[in-house]
């Protein structure tokens, strides 16, 4: 199979850790060995292999455990083993134990950073192409400073339907206005505030079934393909509209996806009932989940990235530890397949939904039920968190409800044209935007729930914009001019001399008319000229081409 395309951004990787540039970074046999020896070789020894690692050599540590590589040589935050070292994250080790002295994790740090060289005048070890993608474990993956959101996009349209596609594919940023709607070859952006369709992402796979924005609204996810013949992810940065990488190779179509909040790891899954845990850094699979027994259709990793909830079409659902896809928890109880999965915002609990019509709450903790209740009669299809706890789902009763913290019904809005399918809500938490089946996207207003527009989620071919424009500046001239024929045979009766208040109310009338026609048609003049803008906009590279 073919490898996954990756577009790196630079990554300068040092050769020395330490002060003078003619130093030679810490080797394995001289510098870490003797560390790993008193910390850590009661556990990771060849006899023991605690965890399937055996830190004692040198060979078998570069190999890593039961769990995959622990060390990559040149990236020290993405080598798992200087994160549980450092106490960056769990689990920290060694454990029960304080950290290990600072002057031993430089040594361990540099030994990474300059290769993981064997021993001294060795080689440094393969380094592996890397992403810029992933974050520092440290740093707060939550929203924060400004708004993000992309430069300006061309309006032309990859595809255009006679209908728009069931909308199984539908995100909301969780920092600033800007929404995101799957569709065939292509991934929407729309102002979450006016509606207004700002352009689209080029997704050449095929049709776009899950989009995704990350913890801290800097990258956006989306996974479809062709139905039985290929699937995959692709990531973009947001505010540049760059794409990042292309993840997966899969034989159908990605069905479910979402990315850990440190960004290294990105989930998938599909119609082959296999979730697979691939890193960002370089497309390589770090774990496959197997036990499901259907199509995967619903993924997504707890807030702190330490935990993945997984659902399939025979109502299947389970948590699982990140690290090495190790089973957490089996969440029993749903009588229908899992449509969606979702961590509240403090990670201390999972909801899923069900084509059994049922909403249920997990404790993360140890998967026990918390609660659960009748939520859409004939099944639930979508589901969200609110910042304050509460709830919204949609389903096959064409409406979608906000449920209060404790379970209870709070408003429902609707009934949607079609079976809603999926919903999210904006990121000032002020309005609903869910998705039907037959394409229409409607916006509520949480408070009351007043319905508050729609978006296009099938916007015209640029040419077909300007083609109407043009006919409908026709139409504006056409009726200015019969205006002002009128204002004029209004006007001439107005100053007869056997004119009465009634003829001249409707030369006043009449005059006003024109004005209004005239306002229209240059209204309509400037969609002419705003459409060959954004015609040549396109023309000039920015519209979505195809890999």
């Amino acid at each position: 199979m073919p490898a996954p395309r990756l577009f790196p951004c630079a990554v300068a990787l040092c050769a020395a850790v330490t002060a003078g540039a003619a130093e030679p970074p810490p080797n394995y046999t001289d510098h870490v060995l003797p560390i790993f020896r008193e910390k850590c070789g009661g556990c990771h020894n060849a006899d023991k292999r605690e965890g399937g690692l055996d830190l004692m050599s040198h060979g078998q540590a570069l190999a890593g455990g039961s769990s995959g590589e622990v060390i990559v040589p040149g990236d020290v935050d993405a080598s798992h083993l200087w994160q549980v070292a450092s106490h960056a994250a769990e689990p920290k080790m060694p454990p029960e134990s304080d950290r290990i002295p600072v002057e031993m994790l430089e040594v361990i740090r540099g030994w990474i950073a300059g290769g993981a060289i064997e021993r001294a005048g060795g080689r440094a070890a393969k380094m592996k192409k890397t992403t810029s993608v992933a974050l520092d474990p440290r740093a707060a993956a939550a929203p924060d400073g400004p708004p993000v959101l992309p430069p300006r996009l061309s309006l032309e349209v990859a595809t255009h339907g006679r209908r728009a596609l069931a909308v199984t594919a539908l995100a909301a940023s969780p920092n600033g206005p800007l929404l995101a709607v799957g569709g065939r070859r292509q991934v929407m952006l729309h102002d979450a505030s006016t509606l207004a369709f700002l352009g689209v992402l080029p997704f050449p796979e095929g049709d776009v079934k899950t989009v995704r924005f990350s913890r801290n609204a800097k990258l956006l996810i989306a996974g479809g393909g062709t139905a039985a013949k290929n699937g995959r992810v692709v990531v973009w940065d947001v505010a540049t509209a760059t794409r990042l990488a292309e993840l997966g190779d899969e034989f159908d179509q990605v069905l479910a996806a979402d990315i850990t909040a440190d960004q290294r790891v990105v989930a998938l899954g599909g119609p082959q009932k296999v979730v697979r845990l691939v890193q960002t850094a370089d497309g390589a699979v770090d774990a496959e989940i197997r036990k499901h027994t259907d199509w995967i259709t619903a993924v997504e990793f707890s807030p702190d990235g330490t935990k993945l909830a997984t659902g399939d079409r025979a109502g299947n659902a389970f948590l699982w530890e990140t690290r090495g896809a190790r089973e957490d928890a089996v969440l029993k109880g749903h009588g229908g397949g899992i449509t969606a999965v979702a961590w509240r915002g403090d990670g201390g609990v999972v909801a899923t939904a069900s084509e059994d019509g049922k909403v249920r709450l997990w404790a993360a903790k140890n998967g026990e039920k918390a609660k659960e209740w009748e939520a859409h009669p004939g099944g639930v299809q979508g589901l969200c968190w609110l910042a304050d706890g509460r709830l919204a789902s949609c389903g096959r009763d064409r409406k979608a409800t906000v449920w209060k913290a404790d379970g209870a019904r709070e408003r429902s809005v609707g009934p949607a044209a079609e079976i809603m399918l999926r919903v999210v809500v904006t990121s000032d938490q002020t309005r609903l935007v869910a998705g039907d089946l037959g394409g229409h996207v409607p916006a509520f207003a949480v408070a009351d729930g007043r319905e508050l527009g729609e978006i296009d989620a099938n916007p015209p071919r640029l040419a077909d914009r300007l083609v109407a424009a043009e006919r409908l500046v026709a139409e504006r001239r056409a009726a200015e001019h019969e205006a002002a024929d009128r204002a004029k045979l209004a006007a001439d009766a107005a100053v007869a001399d056997d004119a009465d208040a009634a003829a001249r109310e409707a030369a006043d009338e009449a005059t006003a008319a024109v004005t209004v026609a005239r306002e229209q048609l240059a209204a309509a003049l400037a969609d002419v000229a705003r459409w060959r803008r954004e015609i040549e906009h396109a023309a000039g590279g920015a519209g979505p081409t195809a890999k």
